[in-house]
């Protein structure tokens, strides 16, 4: 019988595309993954991976494998949801991954009405990328994801994970205060920001770059950061302009800057839910999941 943390480990290699990427899902270390894909292999008789290039493949034999490993966890989110129901309380472990603004905003009331409603449900929470965040879903680290749905690249359809709106984020330009374009009356031009530098994390330059297209030139990204309080610090003093959602919880802690929204109606994302399909059934989950979008609906 083959060992089920390998076959675990076929999974998340299938999932995520690299060794160091499944071992840091699982918490191993590179040559722990490595010899517990070496023990499967032996176990199995037949090679489950494949070097081609510098790229570590799942032969076909490794791919079925590791999609019986889906359906293994599928069976036993399943087995959870039967004994969570049988015990007629709504108690247990609810994991979810958010984005910084998306955790200001869901965070704080959803504990709190956890806390009133469901004390027996304990929320984890963890600051994370929507690409990480969707993969967590998907592999069972994660029961539910806040992720951001960029207009120009939304997320890609899965037939394990379902997705709701949750509220739609508008975003602005950020500049610093004595910028040329801070006094401007009305909505800036995209165009007249050519020659700007910008300070962006990783989700927020692909979405630039996009805006920045369609108006005929790339975004010259000299300082990269996903934490909302470097990139509007770095604004203020005068280090580059940046272009982000800002909400109410957020627009008290900014220093100084200046707000200015684009000439183009596609400077908004819309915030998604996330759940794995086969957690339905699951109390914690399902209670978590409605005052999520409770929550959402009154943004």
């Amino acid at each position: 019988m083959a060992d089920i943390r390998g076959l675990q480990l076929l999974y998340q290699l299938n999932l995520r595309g690299t060794l160091a990427a499944a071992a840091d899902a699982l918490y191993l270390s590179h040559s722990a993954a490595s010899h517990r894909l070496s023990v499967l292999e032996r176990e199995v008789g037949v090679p489950v991976t494949e070097r081609i290039g510098r790229r570590l493949q799942l032969t076909e034999t490794g791919a079925a494998l590791a999609a019986c490993a889906q359906r293994l966890q599928l069976e036993i989110e399943t087995t959870d949801a039967v004994i969570e129901q049988a015990r007629g309380t709504v108690a247990g472990r609810v994991r979810v991954g958010l984005f910084q603004t998306a955790a200001l905003r869901i965070l704080p009331p959803l504990l709190s009405a956890l806390r009133d409603e469901y004390p027996g449900v304990i929320l984890e929470s963890t600051q994370t990328l929507a690409a990480a965040a969707l993969a967590s879903v998907q592999t069972g680290e994660l029961d539910l994801a806040v992720v951001p749905s960029y207009q120009h690249a939304p997320p890609e359809p899965s037939g394990t994970l379902h997705h709701e709106p949750l509220y739609a984020d508008h975003w602005f330009l950020v500049l610093p205060p004595d910028h040329h374009l801070s006094r401007a009356e009305g909505p800036v031009d995209i165009a007249e920001l050519r020659a700007e530098h910008w300070i962006a994390g990783e989700t927020v330059t692909h979405f630039l770059s996009q805006l920045c297209k369609d108006a005929g030139f790339e975004p010259h990204v000299v300082h990269h950061s996903s934490d909302y309080t470097v990139m509007t610090t770095l604004v203020s003093l005068g280090h580059g302009i940046s272009f982000m959602p800002i909400i109410d919880e957020l627009s008290a802690l900014l220093p100084p800057v200046t707000l200015r929204k684009l000439n183009i109606s596609s400077a908004h994302q819309t915030v998604l839910a996330v759940r794995r399909d086969s957690s339905r059934g699951r109390p914690a989950v399902d209670a978590v999941w409605r005052l999520m979008l409770h929550r959402g609906r009154e943004i």
